[in-house]
């Protein structure tokens, strides 16, 4: 008798070791701990050393070298050059495999956040207190409240009213996508992106699953997709139309006004509102053809939404109380979050809510999705080590060297200046990016024979365009969290599906920005 050659069965074996499963892929972890050990051992590039021993390096807020603004920050004189330039190694190397394992899900999004914590404690890339202190932001409190109070609009029902208000007369996919869309796209100019998401989210997941019994199915998470992405994708394209949009056109407006040309808010909208409406229909032109043939024709989320809200009957107490804390919260967002921050007013509205008992701890520990949170957190995080340690602008001065000489001037720099803004936005966030690029490429207006607004304003459009990762901005944080069937909690957002449609839409962004924007409307504009 032979013995059977087991060879193959054990490479299947391996094979099947190393692809693993979602959120446990060993394949890609080994992968991952061999770029940041590349990274950290490879040779100290010359142009980082002489970034780091600049005075007054463009682009970094300080009045004397990278190194001696990190000497005094980390309160620590022996930061030498090769200790400034091992951090900003460590930061790369930290950025890339939290790319690498966020967008392929190799572990849970919540253990990637542990590990950048564990990275940064265990190279000493600052001191320990400010460490922990980088993952409790104003932004990571918001993103808790955010998601708590989307739970409380849930469970007292006051979603389907706001769906009847915003989708009652919508009657088919066209008018879900032209009209609706548009809609999120306009209101997101001047209410936060982020909060029309957390509050519209659960009416989205709800018309889901209506639509799906509707047409005989259990479930359809293209017709899932289509929802989501046109709410998330419709809200982006609102960033170019107002300053209100987030901090990222306030930074900008901040640069304006520091180089003595500053920017009122019509004249911010006499350059950007046009861009809204032709990119929403755009987005809503991609998502037909994307997803037109997978989502049934016979669909109307105003005939669901108004069945609903018929079904709870009259307005209750509770609702009225949900409201009111709503309100209130908003009232706050928009008028006192210079004094108190958005985190702040969010948080107010979870007490609020357990006050009131509208939610209870149960609630809060089972629909929230703490790693999502602490995900969001690890992204504030490393957006700002990316900026204190010179990483971010090291980065963009590489890219910027890489570049042909058409691509430096006149509108070529628009292009690139979009471009790299763009990258930035979906590794960093909007308002980092901008704080890093922006600095950068003002001064090169002069060279290029432009205006120093159109520079500016390519770099905060773009910013918008954070369509690929879900640690590009707090809205597709809380889509990605909420995106779930309300009854079988089948998760619809994946992470690969994010970057898989996000990455084409970053093309199309750019084809809408630079034909209609630069190349379009902004030639018969006075600068």
């Amino acid at each position: 008798m032979t013995t059977p050659n087991t060879a193959p069965s054990t490479m299947d074996a391996l094979k099947a070791w190393l692809v693993g499963r979602p959120e446990f892929r060993p394949g890609l972890l080994i992968l991952a701990a061999v770029v940041f050990a590349g990274i950290y051992f490879s040779p100290t590039p010359n142009s980082m050393v002489q970034l780091l021993t600049e005075h007054q390096p463009l682009g970094y807020q300080t009045e004397t070298t990278i190194i001696e603004h990190l000497q005094h920050l980390y309160h620590d004189d022996t930061i030498d050059v090769d200790e400034g330039a091992r951090k900003i190694k460590v930061v790369t190397g930290i950025v890339v495999i939290a790319a690498l394992l966020w967008g392929t899900a190799a572990m849970p999004i919540g253990a990637t956040a542990f590990l950048i914590a564990v990275i940064m404690y265990m190279t000493g890339l600052m001191p320990v207190k400010m460490i922990s202190h980088l993952f409790m932001k104003d932004a990571v409190f918001f993103i808790i409240g955010a998601l708590a109070m989307a739970v409380g609009v849930e469970k007292t029902g006051l979603d389907r009213r706001l769906g009847l208000l915003f989708l009652g007369w919508t009657n088919n996919k066209y008018t879900f996508l032209f009209v609706f869309g548009p809609l999120m796209a306009i209101l997101s100019m001047f209410v936060s992106a982020k909060c029309l998401i957390a509050f519209l989210m659960p009416v989205i997941m709800r018309l889901y699953k209506n639509l799906c019994r509707e047409n005989g199915q259990e479930r359809n998470p293209d017709l899932g997709l289509f929802l989501i992405f046109t709410m998330i994708y419709m809200t982006a394209m609102g960033g170019p139309g107002a300053p209100t949009v987030g901090a990222r056109n306030v930074i900008m407006m901040d640069i304006f006004e520091e180089l003595g040309k500053p920017m009122t808010f019509i004249e911010w909208m006499y350059f950007g509102f046009p861009f809204v409406p032709v990119g929403s229909i755009v987005v809503g032109f991609f998502l037909l053809i994307a997803f037109g043939r997978k989502v049934p024709n016979n669909i109307n989320p105003g005939k669901h939404v108004k069945k609903d809200v018929e079904m709870l009957g009259k307005f209750t107490q509770k609702e009225g109380i949900m409201a009111s804390i709503l309100l209130f919260v908003v009232f706050l967002w928009v008028f006192a979050s210079g004094t108190y921050g958005l985190g702040g007013p969010a948080i107010l509205g979870v007490v609020l809510m357990f006050v009131t008992g509208i939610i209870e701890w149960p609630d809060m520990n089972n629909k929230v999705s703490w790693g999502i949170v602490w995900m969001y957190a690890a992204a504030v995080g490393l957006g700002k080590v990316i900026l204190e340690t010179g990483t971010g602008l090291w980065m963009a001065r590489e890219a910027f060297g890489f570049l042909p000489t058409f691509l430096t001037t006149g509108e070529g720099l628009l292009i690139t200046c979009s471009v790299i803004t763009t990258i930035t936005t979906n590794l960093m966030n909007d308002g980092a990016a901008v704080a890093v690029i922006g600095p950068i490429t003002m001064p090169m207006a002069d060279l290029a024979g432009l205006d120093m607004w159109k520079v500016g304003l390519a770099t905060a459009f773009s910013s918008s365009f954070a369509h690929c990762l879900v640690i590009g901005r707090p809205g597709l944080v809380i889509a990605y969290t909420l995106g779930t069937d309300p009854e079988t909690g089948e998760r619809l957002l994946s992470l690969g599906k994010l970057f898989k449609y996000g990455l084409v839409l970053v093309f199309i962004s750019w084809a809408v920005l630079w034909g209609w924007c630069f190349y379009g409307y902004w030639q018969f504009l006075n600068f």
